[in-house]
């Protein structure tokens, strides 16, 4: 530390977003400033005329400058904001490592990384926190023992090793699919260690879920949450006592998987393929692939947790990156609500068939039933008018939309001018309509006597409780009951599955899976009925409980068709003149695709002031792919050439 303080030159990151000043700079350190001027420091330093705010990510001596450039020759540091070295090594190699990935700035990512200042917060004494008992964190009851190969994992964490899992979680509302202590089982095995970790979870919902089962096994005291919504004194605090070590438990959502936590040595994502996971600020990565990377980086335990699977955890238990955690099918069905699809035929099968009312009536008698409606608002494909069979893109495969003039491809903007089924012939195609405004209304008069709650955007409940109930829902704002629901319908099952994006089933499947998990096991009569297409694979997927396969079969199909995971998707969106500017400098490999640039169809089918370039390259081209597009730019922002865009690489929804 003392040979530090007298290295004379700061290199510091500043806070420039623009792509050519994403590098460090370095400042002289003044006499005064060298003892609190070390790695991690927040700085203001002089920059292009103004005072710009920084963090030190280096200190070195005058010799390692480059040739011809003495010290004194450099500005000096402007002043040391606080002494708390907030950004440390570890999260600083990693902000890097994201931004290199995704084709962002250093400025862009530490920004998610590291939390606003809050002088009172950092100033004030924190409060006392006792040492952790290790022995009641791992006396918790936790459900991974029961599964194959759980009981491995929690003994290699707790020996210190680092292993990497997928845990299928079975989507019951007993024991065996309490995600949350399985999470914090791992914790506790890390802490038992002698080292540290972290939980993160998509929503608030989750946070208070997983907070329960952190008070079992480290009391009130023995964990922090980081989270936006607890506002930024709370936050902070949280943050620092991470940062200090004295909380070795962090839990929370997309920002907590930046926590500064000493010695990392468990890393838990439940959910992983919900899209709240994807953050929204450039350059817009996924915490799954972030935990990812922080786990490899950081030599950690890694274990992604979900009642679905999606694609990418696929890719990686298929690479032997990930071992999967998951009971054998027909144990999770016998633990699990019995899935079915109505008796009537296809052809007459009504948004509202017989059997829907059947297993209503039937659940009634016993507990609150649950009826899941798809949200309206979305773009969905069009589909074939004979057979149903969605349209794709004869040129990149992606979806294809319809508008007054006829089809267009939301991915690569191209106009078929002719299209046939390829199942049926048929050269017909029709838009399906979202019909689920009236539900509860139709569900009113069909059980007058019964209570109808809703729980939507605006108005979601926590819980209902175990009174004969109609709750009608939309996906994500599902309460839980009290003893699980006696049954559940999921209407209009087809319509997730056509919206314009090549996760649809994934996503629907992940959807249903949250709903089976709050209802009662088929043992004790609970059943879901799902108002759909029966052949389609999602909805198989569901009622054999299968979502691996169902990853599975994506994931070959992605391979087939070229997308990500099996490839890397780079989009580069913006106005017109950013867009063609950038695509008219692009020299890529002979390999790599390009498609566009073209307007971006909006949800309305018209064709918006948004123009997108697509680029699709080989797993083994990708990295070079972002790196090009990246450097185009940012020689574009450097010489002042017209035009904004962004960059994102391997997007959440494509098409």
């Amino acid at each position: 530390m003392s040979e530090m303080v007298r290295q004379p030159v700061a290199r510091v990151a500043v806070d420039m977003p623009l792509l050519h000043l994403d590098r460090l700079f370095d400042y002289r350190v003044g006499t005064a400033q060298g003892p609190t001027a070390l790695p991690g420091v927040r700085v203001r330093v002089p920059f292009a005329g103004q005072q710009r705010d920084g963090f030190v990510l280096q200190r070195i001596d005058g010799d390692d400058l480059g040739p011809g450039t003495a010290v004194q020759q450099l500005s000096e540091l402007g002043r040391v904001v606080s002494a708390e070295r907030v950004l440390t090594e570890e999260i600083a190699g990693l902000v890097r490592a994201v931004a290199d990935h995704w084709g962002g700035s250093f400025a862009d990512v530490v920004r998610l990384a590291v939390p606003p200042r809050h002088a009172a917060a950092e100033a004030a004494e924190p409060p006392y926190r006792p040492p952790l008992d290790a022995r009641r964190a791992l006396a918790a009851p936790h459900p991974l023992g029961r599964y194959p190969a759980g009981t491995a994992c929690l003994e290699a964490i707790g020996h210190g090793a680092a292993p990497r899992a997928f845990w299928q979680v079975a989507p019951t509302p007993g024991p065996l699919g309490d995600w949350a202590a399985g999470l914090v089982a791992g914790a506790a095995a890390a802490v038992g260690a002698g080292r540290s970790a972290v939980l993160v979870v998509p929503d608030a919902h989750d946070v208070t879920r997983l907070a329960e089962a952190c008070r079992v096994a480290f009391a009130d005291s023995g964990f922090v949450t980081l989270t936006a919504d607890s506002g930024p004194a709370a936050r902070y605090r949280s943050f620092l006592a991470a940062l200090r070590g004295q909380a070795r438990v962090v839990i929370g959502t997309r920002g907590a998987v930046w926590a500064p936590v000493q010695d990392l040595g468990f890393l838990g994502v439940w959910d992983e393929g919900n899209d709240l996971l994807a953050e929204p600020r450039a350059p817009y990565p996924h915490i799954r692939e972030v935990a990812a990377l922080r786990a490899q980086r950081a030599g950690a335990a890694l274990m992604l947790a979900g009642y679905g699977r999606s694609t990418e955890a696929q890719a990686l238990v298929e690479r032997g990156w990930l071992r999967p955690i998951a009971l054998a099918g027909h144990d999770q069905r016998e633990l699990s609500a019995v899935v079915r699809t109505p008796r009537d035929r296809p052809d007459q099968l009504g948004r509202l068939p017989h059997d829907a009312f059947d297993i209503i009536r039937a659940g009634l008698a016993s507990g609150p039933v649950l009826v899941q409606v798809p949200r309206g608002g979305y773009q969905v494909v069009v589909v074939c008018r004979q057979c149903r069979t969605q349209l794709h893109c004869g040129a990149c495969g992606g979806p294809l939309h319809g508008r007054e003039d006829g089809l267009i491809c939301g991915l690569c903007g191209a106009r078929p001018q002719a299209w046939a089924c390829p199942e049926c012939g048929s050269t017909g195609w029709r838009a399906p309509v979202v019909g689920a405004e009236r539900t509860a209304e139709e569900l009113g008069r069909a059980f007058p006597q019964v209570p109808i709650r809703q729980s939507h955007a605006g108005h979601i409940l926590a819980t209902v409780d175990d009174r004969s109930a109609l709750v009608i829902c939309t996906p994500g704002a599902e309460p839980a009951a009290e003893d699980g629901y006696s049954a559940a319908v999921l209407l209009d099952a087809d319509t997730p599955l056509l919206r314009a994006d090549l996760r649809a089933a994934e996503e629907a499947l992940r959807r249903w899976l949250h709903v089976c998990a709050l209802v009662r096991p088929g043992e004790h009569g609970g059943s879901v009925l799902v108002v759909g297409a029966a052949d389609h694979p999602a909805v198989q997927a569901l009622i054999r409980l299968d979502p691996a396969g169902l990853a599975a079969r994506e994931l070959e199909d992605r391979r087939e068709a070229g997308f990500p995971p099996a490839a890397r998707l780079i989009v580069v969106e913006g106005d017109q003149v950013g867009v063609e500017g950038l695509a008219g400098q692009l020299i890529l490999a002979d390999d790599v695709e390009v498609w566009g640039p073209a307007p971006v169809l909006e949800v309305d089918g018209a064709l918006g002031d948004t123009w997108r370039l697509t680029v699709r390259a080989p797993l083994a081209a990708g990295a070079a792919a972002v790196e090009t597009i990246r450097d185009v730019q940012a020689i574009r922002t450097a010489h002042k050439d017209p035009g904004a865009v962004r960059i994102v690489v391997d997007p959440v929804r494509i098409g």
